[in-house]
């Protein structure tokens, strides 16, 4: 490898003129750009010879558990959003043990860069772009999904459609507003952006997304943040204890609707901003027709690169891991205990220097407004709660699971009616999702409550339905119990109800954390196929392949494991997997093979080449499977020749496989594939007289122990010892 590809080391060397390494199944075309987390490409997906942004960790951070998670859950959290207004993945894999996602590739700019370039916005833009952001909002929202980073940087203009996409969910949060990823006490996001509860480390729901995005459009309308401080303190001060400047004093010209709705977004309170989402674009497309029809003038904003005391015309750009490689004016704020104590005293000190400074006739008189309506559970009394069914009740680790809840109005006339009751209140009552897990007794919130306004609650004597969803990336797999509850707003139980969830560990998908893994050419491993009416020694050939067509021979493949490989017992394992590479040329399409574990017609140190080599007469499967043991079907889809060049992505996982392995009396187990699926054209893999790193293998976890009584108190004492 050359010097100037030295620096991209994870990558494989470059096959052809004007590319600089592979990557899998991606010729890497050149660098977009690199922050702290890792490198974005420019890559062409061989498969479906499309042109994609390749984005990889950076290796030493890939050998940290928690960096590496954090980058998985950043793909998940934004493969989980399909939305035109949401950047799109299209793989999320792992390549030599570092993690690797693809997604679209997008041709613009980021509203960043537009202020940068003095972009001119009119009102018709703001309007837009207002909307479209909230839409792509709505629908991370709607799946458990908060942003946390939203500001310029992270929201992209493309270029022929001018539509607006959501980047980088690297701050995202999914479910409940505790982040795995941080320490508590710690405090994440872009300073000019945070909303006030960000700013004073409070648990966050969706309604934190909308002050950021009521900050980006008080910046498109002005130029200016709305508030800004010279220091990160100052601008947590700011944030929290100071009102910013009215929007219609600083532009006079943009409409009177929208400067009120910015503004409601800027209230330092969640529950004073509207409600949702998707309610914020109902509105900005309200306010747009309305201009048209009215004949507004737009107005034409500038935003100058000058920096002054009181305006920052572009925000601090805090998420090192931007795709295209803008350069960062702060860090990305990462807060101890100890600063946020610095910052909260002098919170109190402004304070107590605001009272001291007011003449005592205004400390008396009253100026707070009259306290606003609150919903009680009295009044929410008719509604009532019943399942409307699961999506579905047993679930992979990181899909979405999906709940549909009717709730009912049973009022018999106005005086029981929510809906009049409450009148004139925005929010109603809430759903609220709890988890239990089986033999434990914490209960997991995993996605925050939906919020149910006004113009939701059903008509009397009808009913409304609802959609619960929430991702399982951060549950273990295991069996829960989950309640529905419809409350009122400040959590007043009105009704519940209960189900069941069952998440299951995803072998098929997720990266081996934790596994060995032992390949065929490793001790007395081996790997070969057997053609029916052929006594042809096949162990020397550089793959497998397994048949069954009318116009082909039916072939078996064996594969012979050495356990002796492993480090332990493997009758202490807790899951394996059989990994199978793709070679060029087998059968493109969908593929099926039945599994056997080899019990009996067969020595275990059967030979796959020479004297006594493993042919179809001497196969233990010639005749039928009798008395083999039966260990689940292996099923791939290898459309177009999309898995020759990914490594292990074929993956055999099953409970009876476990069994298999963890019951066997010797050192060297056989398993044997039949293809079940008719084709003449046989499907192959790598053996390991091709390239041994490819070769079929089984990889093993182990169980893990559970901690005694005293271990648990000794980690007890030390994490009381460490605070």
């Amino acid at each position: 490898m050359n010097a100037e590809n030295q620096k991209y080391d994870l990558l494989e060397p470059p096959q052809r003129d004007g590319e600089i390494g592979r990557l899998g199944p991606y010729r890497v075309l050149g660098l977009i750009g690199k922050g702290g987390m890792g490198q974005v490409f420019r890559a062409q997906d061989m498969r479906l010879q499309r042109i994609v942004a390749l984005k990889l960790m950076k290796p030493k951070l890939a050998a940290t558990p928690t960096s590496r998670k954090r980058f998985i859950e950043e793909a998940r959290s934004m493969a989980a959003v399909q939305h035109d207004n949401v950047a799109t993945i299209f793989e999320v894999g792992v390549e030599g043990g570092v993690p690797f996602m693809a997604m679209e590739l997008l041709e613009g700019q980021s509203l960043k860069d537009a202020f940068r370039t003095e972009k001119k916005f009119d009102t018709a833009e703001i309007l837009r772009l207002g909307k479209e952001v909230a839409l792509g909002l709505a629908a991370a929202h709607e799946c458990g999904i908060i942003h946390r980073d939203i500001k310029p940087a992270n929201i992209w203009i493309q270029n022929s459609s001018g539509r607006a996409k959501i980047l980088d969910f690297g701050l995202a949060i999914a479910g409940n507003s505790f982040d795995p990823f941080v320490s508590r006490g710690t405090l994440v996001g872009s300073p000019g952006f945070l909303s006030p509860e960000q700013a004073r480390n409070e648990a966050l729901d969706d309604r934190t997304d909308l002050y950021s995005l009521g900050a980006v459009l008080f910046m498109m309308c002005s130029g200016q943040l709305p508030l800004a401080s010279d220091s990160i303190s100052g601008q947590l001060i700011a944030i929290i204890c100071y009102t910013p400047p009215s929007l219609a004093e600083l532009t006079p010209d943009i409409p009177e609707a929208l400067s009120d709705l910015i503004a409601q977004l800027l209230l330092k309170e969640p529950k004073d901003r509207p409600a949702t989402a998707r309610e914020i674009a109902s509105r900005l497309d309200a306010i747009s027709k309305q201009c048209q029809t009215q004949g507004k003038n737009t107005i034409q904003i500038v935003m100058e690169p000058k920096v002054t005391k009181s305006t920052v015309p572009s925000e601090p750009h805090l998420v090192d891991e931007d795709a295209q490689n803008r350069s960062h004016r702060w860090p990305r704020i990462i807060l101890t205990v100890t600063s946020l104590i610095g910052v909260m005293v002098a919170i109190w000190w402004f304070t107590q220097i605001d009272r001291k400074s007011r003449p005592p006739s205004d400390r008396n008189q009253s100026t707070s407004p009259p306290p606003p309506h609150r919903v009680t559970a009295a009044s929410l009394s008719a509604l009532s709660l019943m399942s409307g069914g699961a999506g579905s009740r047993d679930v992979m680790s990181g899909q979405a699971a999906r709940y549909k809840l009717r709730v009912t109005n049973d009022a018999r006339d106005s005086k029981t009616d929510p809906r009049h009751t409450n009148s004139n209140t925005k929010i109603v009552a809430q759903l609220v999702t709890l988890l239990k897990q089986s033999g434990v007794s914490r209960v997991e919130r995993p996605t925050f409550p939906q919020k149910i306004p006004l113009s939701q609650i059903p008509q009397r004597g009808s009913s409304r339905e609802f959609e619960i969803q929430f991702l399982t990336g951060n549950l273990p797999p295991e069996q829960y119990q989950v309640e529905f509850q419809l409350q009122t707003p400040d959590g007043y139980v009105i009704a519940s109800i209960t189900d069941r969830l069952r998440v299951q560990e995803d072998l098929s998908k997720a990266d081996l954390l934790g596994f060995q893994v032992v390949r065929t050419f490793q001790g007395e491993g081996a790997d070969t196929y057997v053609q029916k009416s052929s006594g042809k020694d096949f162990g020397s050939s550089k793959m497998v392949q397994g048949s069954r067509g009318s116009q082909v021979q039916s072939q078996h493949i064996y594969l012979r494991f050495d356990l002796s490989r492993f480090s332990s017992n493997t009758h202490e394992l807790d899951r394996a997997s059989v990994l199978l590479t793709v070679a060029q040329g087998g059968h493109e399409a969908n593929s099926v093979f039945d599994v056997y574990g080899i019990t009996q017609g067969l020595e275990p140190e059967w030979s796959e080449t020479g004297e006594g080599h493993l042919n179809w007469d001497t196969s233990p499967c010639r005749g039928g499977i009798g008395g083999q043991k039966y260990l689940g079907r292996c099923s791939f889809d290898n459309t177009k020749d999309g898995l020759k060049y990914s490594q292990d992505r074929i993956r055999f996982v099953s409970r009876e496989l476990d069994d298999f392995i963890s019951n066997a009396t010797t050192d060297l187990i056989t398993l044997v594939f039949i293809r079940e699926t008719p084709s003449n054209r046989p499907s192959r893999f790598k053996s390991k007289e091709g390239k041994p790193d490819e070769a079929p293998a089984l990889a093993i976890r182990y169980k893990q122990t559970k901690p005694s009584i005293a271990d648990e108190s000794e980690a007890v004492e030390k994490a009381k010892t460490k605070n």
